[in-house]
Order: structure tokens, then C-alpha cells, then sequence
């Protein structure tokens, strides 16, 4: 599997360095091309894929209490739907991937004109997180993702509408909120130095021995909680501390990078605002939530997708753009060989 997956990384890379002199249709036949290969990838993965075993205990065991209690109701309503017509687990995860993966891609050619460059990121970084491990957030975020696009043009309903949706496929889109209240807000003076000091703010909340269990109002996700609260607590030899990790350290100073060119970035990408505050909300979940690692890792990550937007705006900033590619690439697959090396997706 991650043989498969570094194949098409690999190819993706080699693409996003031509793709400046390639033309639309070029690209559009190699996306479908690609799409297809993930999509099969992402439905017939082995069962020894992580968390494989606990959506297929899920999907034939829906009506459990207290697997409903911790499972979104579009899953359990497929479940229910697929077993009365007699398909197995593997239906679930091509509709997850139906969904999930054409409209990422879609709207990865939509929201930036670097989309084998943004394929990159999303590849080494995203796909088997979301696509083929952590599903229900694999469709979630490509919901989140297209809110942005009516979110930015003022057509609240919609965003709103697409919010919810994600909701249904993952209870923690909801902590996207925030995004919905101030993310289309121009970025002047005052949200710069606002971006600009919440991270380190959170760390020394963090360092002050700030706890989180206590901001998660409702019982909605109650057993969810208390299931993160157990996977934390179990073979933990140490504290998780988020901000001594490479991934985190290149995120924050993106971040710096990204308010200090915002002009820049902005007369490009009419996103910039959205993107920059998803990614200092994505960076803030991380740290206020590390008491509970898994779910500070979820969140983090569940936004995660609106990096393969933002870091392609690096383009507008690094000179010649060939650096930043090579810059991207070299983080993305070293971010893969550690997850690899620690048989985080695959055993």
C-alpha cells in the first residue's frame, strides 16, 4: 500500500514541476486518471489498514448503543441501507471514496491554479490520513473545503448548508465554527496581530497546565470523547508536547510567512483570509487539545486539507517556483517516511 501511494506521490511531484506548461486538458485528463487510482486504493485496502477493522465492526454492527452513541448517523444509516441489499463493508468504503476524493480534486483545480503542485501536498500528506484511513473525515472535509468557496462570496446559507452536511459525516466539523462567523473577514492590522501572537498564546496556555476536557459542551459526542480520552491514556511512555514536532515547527513558521506576504498572497489567491485563519485554528486545536492527543492530532488534522490551498501559495512568494515545489515535496515525503516507519496507516 505505501508503495502504491509513494508511486503516485512520485508522479504528482514530477507533474506539479511541468504544470506551469502544461495546458487544461493536459491536466484534466491526468486529475481523472489519478482520481481513479485513488479512489480504487482507498476502497480496497486491506484490512489491515488503520481503523479498517473498527469501521467494518461498525458498518455490520450498527445498531449497537453504544457504537451509534459514537458513530455519525450518515454512516449508520449506509450501514443499514447496505446490509438490507446485501453488500459487505467494501460498498461503504466506495461511497466514501466516491464522495470524498472527485470533490476534493474538483475543488483543488477550482481554488488554485497550482493543482498538481496542491495534489502533492494532498497526496503525501492527506489522502491516506483522511481517504483510506479516517473516512467519515475524508468526506467531513471536502464538505468543510467547498464551504469556503460561498463562505467567501457571502452566501452564508450555503456555507452554512455545507457545514452541516460535514457534521452528518463527522461530529468534529463543528469545530470549524468559527470559520463561519469570521473566516471572509479581510485581514488588516488588527487580524494580523491577532494570527500573529494566538499561537503563542495557546503554548503557554498549554505550558500553564490549561486544560481542554472541560470545553466540549453536549452530550452528543460524549462516548466519542470518552473514547479519545481512553486512546490517550493507553501506551503513552510520554507527553505528547506538539510543538516540539517538525510538522508543527513548519506550519508555524508558515503561518509568519503567510501574514507577513499577506498583501502579496491576497492579489492572488482571493482565499488568503480563510486559508490563514484555518491554518492558525488547525495549529491552536493541536495545542489547546494535546491533553487528549488524539483528539488535538483529529482536529488538527481535519482542517489539515485547506494546506494543500495555502502551501501552494508559497508559488507567489519563493522565487524561482521550482524552490518552493522542491521545498514541498521534501516535507511531504518526509512526512509520509515517519508515518510509514511508524506504521501509523498500514501494519
Amino acid at each position: 500500500m505505501d508503495i502504491l501511494i509513494l508511486s503516485i506521490f512520485a508522479i504528482v511531484t514530477g507533474l506539479s514541476f511541468l504544470e506551469d506548461h502544461m495546458s487544461a486538458w493536459q491536466k484534466l485528463i491526468l486529475l481523472f486518471s489519478i482520481c481513479i487510482a485513488l479512489i480504487c486504493i482507498a476502497t480496497f485496502k486491506p484490512m489491515t489498514t488503520a481503523d479498517a477493522a473498527n469501521y467494518e465492526k461498525y458498518f455490520y454492527f450498527y445498531d449497537n448503543i453504544i457504537i451509534e452513541t459514537m458513530t455519525e448517523p450518515t454512516y449508520i444509516y449506509l450501514s443499514r441501507l447496505y446490509i438490507s441489499l446485501g453488500f459487505g463493508v467494501i460498498a461503504i468504503f466506495l461511497t466514501y471514496a466516491l464522495i470524498a476524493i472527485p470533490t476534493k480534486l474538483t475543488l483543488l483545480w477550482h481554488l488554485t491554479p497550482f493543482v498538481f503542485t496542491s495534489m502533492m501536498v494532498y497526496v503525501g500528506i492527506y489522502y491516506p490520513m483522511h481517504d483510506v484511513v479516517q473516512i467519515r473525515c475524508g468526506v467531513a472535509v471536502a464538505f468543510l473545503l467547498w464551504s469556503m468557496i460561498p463562505l467567501q462570496e457571502g452566501r452564508y446559507l450555503w456555507a452554512a448548508a455545507l457545514f452541516l452536511t460535514a457534521t452528518l459525516f463527522h461530529y468534529s466539523s463543528l469545530a470549524f465554527l468559527p470559520i463561519l462567523f469570521v473566516g471572509n473577514m479581510e485581514i488588516g492590522k488588527y487580524w494580523k496581530w491577532i494570527l500573529g501572537v494566538s499561537i503563542p498564546i495557546c503554548i503557554l496556555l498549554y505550558l500553564a497546565g490549561f486544560g481542554s476536557v472541560n470545553l466540549i459542551p453536549g452530550e452528543a459526542i460524549e462516548g466519542k470523547l470518552d473514547y479519545y480520552k481512553e486512546v490517550s491514556d493507553t501506551g503513552a511512555d510520554e507527553k505528547y508536547v506538539p510543538y516540539k514536532q517538525i510538522t508543527f515547527l513548519a506550519e508555524f513558521a508558515m503561518l509568519y510567512v503567510f501574514i507577513f506576504f499577506y498583501d502579496t498572497i491576497h492579489r492572488h489567491c482571493r482565499y488568503a483570509p480563510i486559508l490563514i485563519k484555518v491554518l492558525a485554528l488547525e495549529m491552536g486545536y493541536l495545542i489547546i487539545f494535546a491533553d487528549i492527543e488524539v483528539l488535538g492530532k483529529r482536529l488538527h488534522d481535519l482542517f489539515g486539507m485547506f494546506n494543500t490551498i495555502s502551501f501552494t501559495c508559497l508559488l507567489y512568494v519563493i522565487r524561482p517556483r521550482y524552490v518552493a515545489r522542491t521545498g514541498l515535496a521534501v516535507f511531504c515525503l518526509f512526512h509520509y517516511i515517519v508515518q510509514m516507519l511508524s506504521k501509523i496507516y498500514f501494519h
